[in-house]
Parts: C-alpha cells; sequence; structure tokens
C-alpha cells in the first residue's frame, strides 16, 4: 500500500467541514444553548431614556443606537435578504428539457445542462426559511461586529479574519470574501456522526464501484454554539485547531479496516493526519498538503467537498449578483440503505439522477478564482445560500475554459431547528466532461451527539482499523 492511497484515504476525513447539516432528533442530546430570543440584547444604550439636558448645557449627541437583535423569525432578513417568489414556478409542478427554456431563469448554471443533457427533473416544493440554532443566533448577536477581515494579500497562507468568536461572522455580507467566511463558519452543529456510501457511476455503464464509511466528527473545536464547553475546548485556541476527525471503511473487504485520523487547522495550514493500513498493522503520519487532486478516485476534489473545504484565503472571490434560483435545501431523500434507490434513480440513464424537491431559495452568486498554482479548475460559480450560507449548487470551469464539473449538495429538513442544523440529504458531483458521476447517499447522519477530544486518538484509530 504506497503513500498515494493512504492519501486518498486521509482524504475522506476532509468531509468534517463541509458536508452540509445533520441531524437525528432520535438520538439522545446534550442539552442546547439557551434560548437568544430570551435575552435582550446587552448594553443597548438606545433602549434607555435621555436624562433632560441642563440649561445652558451642550450635550454631545448620543452614540449610535444598536442593531435590532437577529430573531429566529427575522433570521434571513437579517442576515441576506429575502426570495423573490414572483413568477418562480409553483409547487407541485416539475422542470424537465421540454419547459426549461420557460424556466430558465430560476435554474443555476451547469443543473441547466443536466436538465437539457442529462435527463435531470426537477419537481418543485414551496420555499421554507431556514434559521440556526439559539445558541448560534445567540452567539451572532453577541459577537456582531467584532469579526474583521484583514488585508487581502495574494498569500494563500496569510490568516484572512480576526477576532472572530462564534456565530456568524458577516450579516448582511457586502463582498465575496465576507461571504466565503459566513459559509465556513455557518451553522453545522459542532460534532456528529455520519454513515454513507461512495458510488461510482458511468453514463454508459451505470454503477462501476461502491463503498461504504462511517465518520465521526468534531466540527467545532472551537466557535462552539450548542454543546459546552462553549466557544471552545480547552487548549484548543493554543493548539490552533478547528476540528478532528475519525474515519473508517466498512465495506467492501478489501477496503474494510483502513482507518485516518485528523487534525484540521483554523490557519490556512495544511492538515496533521493519521493513517491506519490493515496489510501493515501499522499508522502513518502524514501532512495532507496537496491542493487540486481528486478525493479517493472521485469526481471531486480535495476541496470540492461539501461545495468548497479549503480555506478562503485559497481563492479570489468576487461577489457577482443577488438572486433567486431553485435548490434542493427540502430535498426530501430519505436515508438509509434500504431507501438508495428512492434517493438515485441508479437504473435510467444516465444513472446518477437524484430524486429531490427543489425550492425557490435566495442566494448570492460569486466567482471563486484560484491562487494556488497549477490549480485544476480556472474559475468556480459557486451559489451560496443566503439563510444558511451553504452551497447547494457549484459549477467548474477546466484550464481551457470547458464547464466541467457540476456539484450538488442536498439537504433536508432539520427535525428541529432550535437546536439542530438542517439535515444531509445527499451529494453529487457530475464530470460533465467524461460523462461520469460519484453519488453520496447518506445512511444516517446525527448531529450535536456529544463526542470529546478524547474520542479521537491514535489508539482508537487502530481499534477501529483493527
Amino acid at each position: 500500500m504506497g503513500q498515494t492511497r493512504a492519501l486518498a484515504i486521509v482524504a475522506l476525513l476532509t468531509l468534517l467541514f463541509q458536508l452540509g447539516g445533520a441531524a437525528d432528533s432520535s438520538a439522545d442530546q446534550p442539552t442546547p444553548a439557551e434560548d437568544p430570543q430570551e435575552t435582550t440584547a446587552e448594553g443597548d444604550e438606545a433602549s434607555q431614556a435621555p436624562a433632560p439636558e441642563a440649561a445652558g448645557e451642550t450635550r454631545e449627541a448620543p452614540p449610535p443606537k444598536s442593531p435590532d437583535p437577529i430573531t429566529a423569525a427575522s433570521w434571513g432578513e437579517s442576515v441576506g435578504f429575502a426570495p423573490d417568489l414572483d413568477g418562480a414556478p409553483g409547487a407541485g409542478s416539475e422542470i424537465s428539457a421540454a419547459n426549461l427554456e420557460e424556466w430558465e431563469r430560476f435554474v443555476p448554471e451547469g443543473v441547466a445542462k443536466l436538465v437539457e443533457s442529462f435527463a435531470l427533473r426537477l419537481p418543485i416544493s414551496d420555499y421554507q426559511p431556514v434559521h440556526p440554532s439559539r445558541g448560534y443566533i445567540k452567539a451572532t448577536n453577541r459577537y456582531r461586529g467584532e469579526p474583521t477581515l484583514l488585508p487581502d494579500h495574494t498569500d494563500a497562507r496569510a490568516q484572512g479574519i480576526e477576532n472572530y468568536t462564534a456565530g456568524l461572522p458577516f450579516p448582511q455580507p457586502q463582498s465575496g470574501r465576507e461571504i466565503a467566511y459566513n459559509y465556513v463558519l455557518a451553522y453545522r452543529g459542532d460534532d456528529g456522526t455520519y454513515h454513507y456510501g461512495v458510488y461510482w457511476i458511468s453514463a454508459d455503464r451505470g454503477v462501476t464501484r461502491w463503498e461504504e464509511w462511517r465518520w465521526e466528527f468534531i466540527r467545532r473545536a472551537q466557535f462552539r454554539t450548542d454543546l459546552d464547553p462553549i466557544p471552545a475546548f480547552p487548549n484548543m485556541e493554543e493548539d490552533e485547531i478547528a476540528g478532528m476527525s475519525l474515519s473508517y471503511a466498512v465495506s467492501p473487504q478489501d477496503k474494510r479496516g483502513y482507518a485516518s485520523l485528523y487534525h484540521g487547522k483554523v490557519v490556512p495550514e495544511d492538515i496533521s493526519a493519521w493513517v491506519y493500513l490493515p496489510p501493515t498493522r501499522r499508522v502513518m503520519q502524514v501532512v495532507v498538503g496537496t491542493k487540486g487532486d481528486a478525493w479517493n478516485s472521485t469526481d471531486l476534489l480535495y476541496e470540492d467537498i461539501g461545495g468548497y473545504t479549503g480555506h478562503p484565503e485559497w481563492m479570489e472571490w468576487k461577489l457577482l449578483e443577488k438572486r433567486t434560483i431553485l435548490a434542493p435545501v427540502h430535498a426530501e431523500i430519505p436515508h438509509g440503505k434500504q431507501a438508495l434507490r428512492e434517493a438515485f434513480d441508479f437504473n435510467t440513464w444516465p444513472h446518477w439522477n437524484l430524486r429531490a424537491k427543489w425550492e425557490p431559495r435566495p442566494v448570492y452568486v460569486v466567482e471563486a478564482r484560484p491562487r494556488l498554482t497549477d490549480y485544476p479548475y480556472s474559475r468556480m460559480l459557486v451559489y451560496f445560500d443566503a439563510e444558511t450560507f451553504f452551497i447547494p449548487v457549484k459549477v467548474a470551469w477546466d484550464r481551457q475554459g470547458r464547464l466541467w464539473k457540476v456539484l450538488i449538495n442536498a439537504s433536508n429538513a432539520s427535525p428541529d431547528m432550535d437546536t439542530q442544523p438542517l439535515q444531509v440529504g445527499t451529494a453529487l458531483a457530475v464530470d460533465l466532461l467524461s460523462r461520469h458521476a460519484t453519488a453520496f447517499p447518506a445512511y444516517d447522519f446525527r448531529a450535536n451527539v456529544g463526542h470529546q477530544p478524547s474520542d479521537f486518538t491514535v489508539t482508537r484509530l487502530r481499534r477501529l482499523g483493527r
């Protein structure tokens, strides 16, 4: 087993940062942070009546009024903007190649190509607003105005943000960079567990290969909002650790036992990782620093997971427009191996089309261009949801300027938005040039389960690998 394959296995760990939200409310959950709507904004001088002026005195102008606290009900318009539903397709209708021209202004670039040339159909559902947990809303209010962007250097290793503690760093973002940091620090819960599949699919031959994996993670070792300790585990700030992850293969037999542990950094540095290799029964420590490589021989790059798994500093971000598009945010995709063929149509050409509901969503359309040398994408068009700041759709062009990849990240409704993020629905990556795709069905996903740093050790890595 060479280091190249080991690095591909380590890449599975990078799901930690960007696989959307999660949760199964049937699991016992630790107590969430208190309700921010039961706490008024502290130090709001505008709410105090001014003292009367004494005769002949000149008063200084009062300080600016503090912004109104953001609540669950006002979240969408307070941090982003409302969707324009005028003329949008109605719930119960469906977009296909036959009527695409009529609705094309609501269909993201790339997705329109899948509808037109690869028989994708978009069943339409009503728009549903989304807000994060009460703990995340509380943190957004508490630290509002503190995060600051540092000068935008061309150095991909230079830190780009300071004074961030927790919550959404930039409500009402004004630039592509602010939107990118909102995405990286968006609400996804503090930790979780995930059971998922990976399916390699050819338009000509159908499913050619599959694997099954389990993944445990602390998404927020720092910047926590839901689970104690808030806002960080002890020593995590000193060590600049952002998150921890353990991932291990369940099947097929020739892959079973491969396991990986990693610690992700807050600063834009390479990932420290440990890989357990069953053939040698040894743990190998590696540094995952390669950018732009395919992830586990799939149609994703490392940085494609969840839409974008890299640091914001690695790209140049340009806000192009605010727009309403169709996206699978409440996709109603069933979980479980038994529901696999309800999530994907593996039987009908091109064998990869997902069966998801699409709804009108407000999005920021941002162009990303790599600062990394020899990166395979020349540019990307990224659609950031204006309420969740997730990436439901991303489109990428190769270095010759050809439309190359279409990435779709579908979410399911949260079982309880006050304490849980959106569930992972599924993900799909399509290579338009090779007519190939990789599908990632979700078998089970639980958020805010209460992992501890002691769960993520080399000793436990060996035990899981065996």
